[in-house]
């Protein structure tokens, strides 16, 4: 029968929990307690505020990251096109039974048009959907004249939050929206999310928020905008006190055993 010998096995636990976790820990102590953001930090993050609540002549070049537009930022749908769930009226001149009104772009990028049947206009501009039809139609008749009106439209009524939320998602815009009224819409960030800086797009322009300073009024909530994106990064530091907490339990179960716990 082989004898175990605990007092060796518990010694060695102690010895790897010395060598690997006690530095993490202390690594970790250090990394999660960042300083308070500076006077220059605070004031970044304002100016980017103040950029995003400008009136709707937004200009894209304004950023407070300048490698924006280097680094592959988002490049959103602008409002000149037509998107899915738009809603349009489509006018085909003294030929009521051609026209159609109120008729939704599917989530494909299609409509559904008498006679032509299916056309694809997501992604066109009026003008070029007007073109497109007109092109289908001169199949059936001489010098068809189409013009084509948005009613409705979507990219103008959401907003997109992704990254480390507990619920992501594309959220509707109704009222004013804010960007800390976003993130409360997905649930709050996750246990390992980055508040101290969290990425916000608009016009293809990348700029730096701080939820913590947004949570505690040292710097404006933005108002959200249509098709704006909020993406929540992972902060390393968050991510290593995660990876400690789920890892002790396995290296300490030896001693909990040997000890009768």
């Amino acid at each position: 029968m082989i004898k175990i010998n605990k007092q060796r096995i518990l010694q060695k636990t102690l010895q790897k929990v010395a060598m690997y976790i006690l530095p993490l820990i202390f690594l970790n102590a250090c990394s999660t307690m960042p300083p308070e953001p500076t006077v220059a930090e605070t004031a970044a993050a304002a100016r980017s505020v103040d950029t995003l609540n400008q009136a709707s002549t937004y200009s894209p070049k304004v950023s407070i990251n300048p490698q924006a537009t280097t680094r592959g930022a988002y490049r959103p749908a602008t409002s000149s096109t037509i998107s899915p769930q738009d809603t349009l009226n489509i006018n085909v001149f003294k030929v009521p039974d051609l026209s159609a009104r109120e008729i939704k772009v599917e989530s494909n990028g299609i409509i559904s048009l008498p006679l032509v049947g299916s056309v694809r206009v997501a992604g066109l501009s009026i003008a070029q959907a007007e073109a497109t039809i007109t092109q289908r139609l001169k199949q059936y008749m001489q010098d068809p004249k189409v013009s084509v009106v948005r009613t409705d439209n979507a990219i103008s009524k959401r907003v997109t939050v992704e990254g480390e939320v507990r619920t992501p998602g594309v959220f509707p815009i109704k009222g004013n929206l804010s960007f800390l009224q976003a993130i409360a819409m997905a649930q709050g960030i996750t246990e390992v999310g980055n508040s101290r800086n969290v990425l916000f797009y608009r016009d293809g322009a990348q700029h730096n928020i701080s939820l913590d300073l947004v949570r505690t009024g040292k710097i404006a909530d933005p108002i959200l905008r249509g098709d704006d994106r909020i993406v929540v990064l992972k902060d390393a530091a968050k991510v290593r006190e995660k990876k400690i907490i789920d890892y002790l339990p396995a290296v300490m179960a030896p001693v909990s055993i040997f000890s009768g716990r």
